[in-house]
């Protein structure tokens, strides 16, 4: 199978070279990844900028991109691979879990739902980091996605959507099991730091936050210990019923 590989941390960073060595015997591995770290980038593209392209794969297809996660999925469906486009797109590992709200601002979920418009089967893999200055578990992610991809995920991914995959911080032989779970909302947000008063403020550490109606969630299934797996539409159009409007033509 011909995988395209990228992140939003880095084209050497640690989760990215996991996959790549854990993939590349059995499959054709393209990576095209940012050239600096774009965490909470989310679907941001660098549109005033000019973005070197760099090949760093010493004989592997490996580029770097001056640019966003998103930008490196353009680029690498409509340059580098515009003549043999992968079967499927994974994006991660990511150190750290995109759950709840996060999903909205990780680079990681965003190139994987920039593949999935153009109908390429996607897939965002993060491992969850339980404390701070922990090693990531990379391995369990990475066999995480070596069972989906032996029940032959990549034919099985509805067009236009994106599996965000969350894999506990444990060994894979710990894993309770697999359960589809539904994007949890936090109900508190993440507070800022002052550093100057009135000033100069920064987002404070991450932590662990309270989820609302926690049951069948990301969030849920991940305390529990379960890989987490979200269907993602790109088609961001509500199911639900418009409200009732009255306008100045009357045609609502």
């Amino acid at each position: 199978m011909r995988i395209l590989l990228t992140n939003d941390d880095g084209y050497d960073q640690p989760g990215l070279l996991e996959l790549e060595n854990s993939l590349r015997e059995k499959h054709e591995i393209w990576v095209v990844a940012p050239l600096h770290h774009c965490s909470g980038a989310s679907h941001a593209l660098g549109l005033y900028t000019s973005m070197e392209l760099k090949n760093e794969g010493e004989g592997f297809r490996k580029w770097s991109l001056e640019g966003t996660p998103t930008d490196c999925i353009k680029i690498a469906l409509m340059e580098i691979m515009k003549d043999n486009p992968p079967d499927l797109l994974v994006s991660g590992i990511n150190p750290g879990s995109n759950l709840s709200n996060n999903i909205l601002y990780s680079g990681t979920v965003a190139a994987a739902m920039e593949a999935a418009l153009w109908s390429i089967p996607s897939i965002a893999l993060s491992v969850r980091i339980s404390a701070h200055g922990e090693k990531p578990f990379f391995e369990t992610a990475s066999s995480a996605l070596d069972t989906l991809i032996e029940n032959d995920i990549n034919i099985k991914i509805p067009n236009g959507t994106v599996i965000n995959v969350n894999v506990p911080a444990i060994k894979f032989s710990e894993i309770k099991g697999w359960k589809w779970t539904r994007m949890a909302q936090f109900s508190a947000d993440i507070p800022f730091r002052e550093i100057e008063p009135g000033r100069v403020f920064a987002y404070d550490r991450y932590r662990s936050l309270p989820v609302i109606n926690p049951d069948g969630t990301d969030v849920d299934a991940i305390q529990k210990h379960y890989v987490s797996m979200t269907l993602l539409d790109v088609n961001r159009t509500s199911t639900r019923k418009p409200p009732a409007l009255e306008l100045t033509d009357g045609s609502l």
